[in-house]
């Protein structure tokens, strides 16, 4: 599972924000969205609500600027119902979003989602608070506390070993799930573990024997169901025994 870089992420939020941002929308953009998510994607905003020829209600107005569907406020009814419309496009509906809330909540989702599936990779069985998504405002608070409650489980997760630590640096990719090492791979962790230590608790002693580091598969191996790629990391015995603990609590 790759990361989203978040760098990238502050760099499309700018961009979905721009007054032009319409004409960023790929035609063929449903290719690339599953059709359940098509109705309520940002991408169908755009294409149903804010293409540069929708009329705006005119400058000098106190809604002047607004979106509007073209539709003048000839009676008290209709001045209510260009109200009611009106406070609907602030964002009380998903399809009612602003550009800027779109953009908001496209970026938000993308966050939410990667950080889940990022726990999911490590705890199967996991899930973020369910919680309400009443209102526009109320999915992209929704979906920024997801990443936040995910983001945590990561960090609760790699204290025990599950999931590369605090302290990981470099690592080796391992040749497979089983622990036929090499003395090369043996040396190599052992390098770098003098250099950044156990991946989990930091220390500098490997706790063992010989004072060799233990070769730390990550994804640990009993975990790892969907046989993703792993990497090897230095990690020391106290934090190996514990990690295994961890690890037999989640399969159970």
């Amino acid at each position: 599972m790759h990361r989203v870089d978040p760098i990238y992420l502050e760099h499309q939020l700018k961009r979905w924000m721009r007054p032009d941002a319409h004409h960023f929308v790929r035609p063929d953009w449903r290719r690339f969205v599953r059709p359940e998510f098509q109705a309520d994607h940002p991408f169908a905003l755009y294409e149903g609500k804010y293409s540069p020829e929708q009329p705006r209600v005119p400058a000098g107005s106190r809604e002047g600027g607004q979106w509007t569907d073209g539709t003048p406020p000839s009676s008290p009814s209709g001045a209510q119902t260009t109200e009611l419309s009106a406070q609907r496009r602030r964002g009380s509906g998903p399809k009612d979003a602003t550009p800027g809330q779109a953009a908001r909540l496209a970026i938000a989702e993308a966050q939410a989602r990667d950080a889940i599936a990022r726990v999911r990779e490590l705890d199967s069985n996991w899930r973020p608070t369910p919680s309400l998504r009443e209102t526009i405002e109320g999915r992209i608070a929704a979906a920024q506390a997801e990443a936040r409650e995910a983001e945590a489980r990561l960090r609760e997760l790699a204290r025990v070993g599950i999931g590369p630590g605090p302290y990981a640096g470099d690592s080796i990719p391992a040749r497979g799930p089983e622990r036929d090492f090499t003395a090369a791979e043996r040396r190599e962790i052992n390098s770098i573990g003098s250099e950044t230590g156990c991946h989990t608790c930091g220390t500098r002693d490997p706790g063992t024997l010989y004072g060799d580091y233990v070769l730390d598969h990550q994804i640990p191996t009993r975990l790892n169901l969907r046989d993703a790629e792993q990497r090897l990391y230095p990690q020391c015995l106290s934090c190996s025994l514990r990690q295994g603990g961890a690890v037999r609590q989640l399969i159970r």
